[in-house]
């Protein structure tokens, strides 16, 4: 059976369930309309945003995140601090510094007071490639919401904040640092 096309409607949420399954109330019929408009705009803001970046910049969006944290934090982060702040696992976190290290944009330095563990910094080369990514990163935003008016944009922001604290997702930082990596 075929996947209904989006979003779901009375016509069609049927479709999506066996014989003899419980179809969705309307209260889940209007919670998978949100899931999904919410996926559809992160894909589609993250992929412009993404080619965007790789164009002007060489960089993806999970460099260029790593690289605003960096930013943020000049004396460095150590990979757990990393980890934390963008939401993704250590193992992630140490591939993403290898190849950023690779490029010359992160220095890698064995942490004071553990030689177990490291810290990641930015370098002088990952400050200009940041600096010219910051400013593809606002064109391209301003590209995409610029038909939107400026108080529907605070409204949906704090709409999105308030379901986001009340499902308990971590916010993001000033920075937009997605939630998913690569």
């Amino acid at each position: 059976m075929s996947q209904p096309s989006l979003p779901l409607t009375d016509d069609n949420r049927q479709d999506i369930f066996a014989e003899g399954e419980t179809p969705m109330t309307e209260r889940e019929m209007a919670e998978a309309r949100f899931w999904f408009q919410v996926l559809r705009l992160r894909r589609r803001i993250f992929d412009d945003l993404n080619t965007a970046l790789m164009a002007g910049a060489g960089l993806s969006v999970a460099k260029f995140d790593a690289l605003a944290q960096l930013y943020r934090f000049r004396d460095g982060l150590s990979m757990s601090e990393l980890s934390a702040k963008l939401k993704v696992t250590n193992g992630n976190v140490s591939g993403l510094i290898a190849r950023l290290q690779k490029d010359g944009y992160v220095a890698k330095s064995i942490a004071p007071g553990d030689r177990r563990s490291f810290r990641a910094s930015i370098t002088k080369e990952g400050l200009e490639i940041f600096q010219t990514a910051l400013a593809l990163h606002r064109e391209e935003t301003s590209r995409k919401l610029r038909n939107i008016p400026m108080d529907e944009i605070d409204s949906l922001t704090n709409d999105l904040d308030r379901i986001s604290k009340e499902i308990s997702i971590p916010e993001t930082d000033d920075s937009g640092a997605q939630l998913s990596r690569q």
